[in-house]
């Protein structure tokens, strides 16, 4: 081989070493692409957010197949928020219920679900009383079947 042909067929590997270099590059963009995207979808979650100046208490409704299930208690102190569903959301409507420290009513709605005094997880919504547990009435929130939603608990009047 003579100098010239030696020079040409090293820039000849320099070039197909540095394509090689840049279609690698573009076949770990999708990677990436598709690592961003799971990662946003495993984010999804839903977040109760507390703006009041009072330390919350909230529970949680949600459907559970051909029932309901409710689910608390979760603690939100004042400018904080709460992740009490991790991952997307099923359903279309969630149900909120929060109360003060005093176990005043800060939220509620017109959809009665059982509740219980301490942390509980509940399925079906129905003889609330004879299965031992309180009936209160949940605010419906329509999530438009978002993935991620974020419920805010302000002080009454703002």
């Amino acid at each position: 081989m003579t100098e010239a042909n030696a020079v040409i067929a090293r820039k000849r590997s320099k070039a197909h070493n540095g394509a090689a270099r840049v279609r690698r590059r573009w076949l770990a963009f999708p990677a990436l692409v598709v690592l961003f995207a799971a990662s946003s979808s495993a984010e999804a979650a839903l977040r109760v957010c507390n703006k009041t100046r009072y330390l919350l208490n909230f529970a949680v409704g949600y459907g559970a197949g051909a029932d309901f299930a409710t689910e608390g208690w979760w603690s939100v102190t004042p400018n904080t928020c709460a992740t009490p569903i991790k991952g997307p959301l099923k359903g279309r409507y969630i149900y909120l219920y929060a109360t003060d420290i005093d176990a005043n009513d800060v939220l509620k709605g017109s959809v009665s679900m059982c509740i219980d005094r301490r942390k509980f997880q509940i399925f079906g919504i129905a003889d609330c009383w004879r299965r031992g547990l309180q009936a209160v009435n949940f605010a419906e929130i329509d999530t438009l079947s978002a993935p991620d939603w974020t419920a805010y608990l302000n002080d009454p009047g703002k």
